[in-house]
């Protein structure tokens, strides 16, 4: 049981931050959504939109490249990452300083530009090739460490601005790709433009606003916070773990494709045809972040202790999603195979059953993330790394047959019984954890 003593300090110094954000900063709810919705929905087509250049733009030899490419710049984009933002926008309570975390993203960083360049160096990739990736992924790294800003933002209750810096990077990313792939038709000029601007970017953006609206310190200090730094990986780890070997779920079926590609087993444009349809999926995963601010609600409601509030809104996000789920599967089967061809150049409509496929799999993967924010919420987030293990080990086991099989079909196949495991594992954990606190606050 928390003492009542204990609760009064959560609780005022949870409205000290409530109101400090309010009356010096001006944040308001309306734009926090607001912004927050532009922001995420631009990150989110940022990928749309560079696939649909390099599909236009390209020949299927560099379309291919770039596909996978993006996706490897994705999966090492967890490392950099490393999950802090969940930890960070819900440490309401200030246990660990920016500064803190600002030196963890430039270790995290670090390693995953390490990583990159190994698992280059160990596929034996052609020197085109690696240079492709290991610029996407660089690419990829530079928004990692925006992002330790943009959870600095949210933390302060101030989403609209994190929102801010997505939808403005976002979309003079996309311009200067589209231009650089048009006036060059190069992919390697193009990528590296690509980095160099947003790099430029960060310092315009993520300096300038903490700056001007926090009066950060973010100048690196890792010999001096060492203990901080270890102590917020180690709590982060199992987010990360989780995350980094769902990411790689999503992926798997692309790298195996790649791999299959290499020796023969598949002709020029199968990778680029795959990630296009594979696109809402991972779409629809990162629209689930337009509810973050609504992370750092429930993180308020669960330490003033306000039960009912806090459930509520879970069930809520549980009907809400489910319902959009259904009218996504219906309206994907019956024209987004047409739309997506239409839009990317090439026809997809003998794929209308596998991209069905991939939605309802896709469904139940942003169902699984609503747990996982829970769980995030609850601190007992290392619990889920069963469901990710389980969902790891399954895919990992039947996917490569699978593609090798049936192709596409294969693939889709593979991720929609992959997700069914995931979501199942994940939320029998999440009712038995659930059970036991319940318990626990009844005592």
């Amino acid at each position: 049981m928390i003492s009542k003593d204990k609760v009064l300090v959560k609780s005022s110094k949870i409205k000290k931050i409530n109101i400090s954000n309010q009356d010096s900063l001006n944040g308001s709810t309306k734009q926090n959504y607001v912004w927050n919705l532009f922001g995420t929905a631009s990150s989110s087509l940022i990928s749309v939109i560079l696939l649909l250049f390099a599909s236009r733009l390209l020949d299927s030899h560099n379309s291919d490249i770039f596909s996978i490419a993006y996706a490897l710049g994705q999966q090492f984009f967890v490392l950099g990452y490393f999950q802090i933002r969940n930890m960070q926008s819900t440490d309401i309570q200030e246990k660990y300083s920016f500064r803190s975390y600002h030196n963890t993203r430039i270790v995290t960083i670090i390693m995953m530009i390490i990583a990159s360049i190994g698992y280059v160096f160990i596929q034996g990739y052609d020197f085109y090739k690696s240079a492709i990736i290991l610029l996407l992924v660089l690419y990829r790294a530079i928004d990692a460490y925006s992002d330790v800003f943009q959870g600095y933002f949210q933390q302060q209750n101030r989403s609209d601005l994190a929102g801010k810096v997505q939808f403005y990077r976002s979309w003079i990313c996309i311009i200067v790709f589209g231009f650089s792939l048009l006036l060059t038709k190069s992919l390697m000029i193009s990528s590296i433009v690509i980095c160099l601007t947003n790099l430029l970017l960060t310092v315009i953006l993520d300096y300038r606003i903490s700056i001007r609206n926090f009066n950060t310190i973010f100048s690196p200090s890792l010999a001096k916070d060492l203990s901080s730094i270890f102590s917020i990986l180690r709590e982060a780890f199992p987010l990360f773990l989780n995350g980094f070997l769902i990411t790689y779920v999503y992926n798997e079926a692309k790298i195996d494709i790649d791999l299959l590609l290499t020796q023969g087993h598949f002709s020029n444009g199968i990778q680029r045809d795959f990630n296009v349809l594979f696109m809402p999926v991972f779409v629809l995963s990162l629209l689930f972040f337009v509810l973050r601010p609504l992370t750092t609600q429930l993180s308020i409601y669960w330490y003033e202790q306000k039960y009912e509030l806090f459930f509520k809104q879970i069930r809520l996000l549980f009907v809400v999603m489910t319902a959009l789920g259904v009218i996504i599967i219906g309206l994907g089967y019956l024209m987004g195979t047409e739309i997506l061809g239409l839009v990317y150049g090439t026809s997809l409509v003998e794929y209308k059953v596998p991209f069905a496929i991939l939605l309802a799999g896709g469904i139940l993967n942003v169902l699984a993330l609503v747990i996982d924010i829970v769980m995030t919420i609850f601190r007992k987030q290392a619990y889920l790394v069963i469901a990710y293990i389980a969902t790891f080990i399954v895919a990992k086991f039947i996917t490569i047959p699978f593609v090798k099989g049936e192709g596409i079909l294969g693939a889709s196949l593979s991720f929609f019984i992959s997700m069914i495991i995931f979501f199942s594992t994940s939320i029998i954990i999440y009712i038995w954890v659930n059970n036991n606190d319940k318990r626990k606050r009844s005592q």
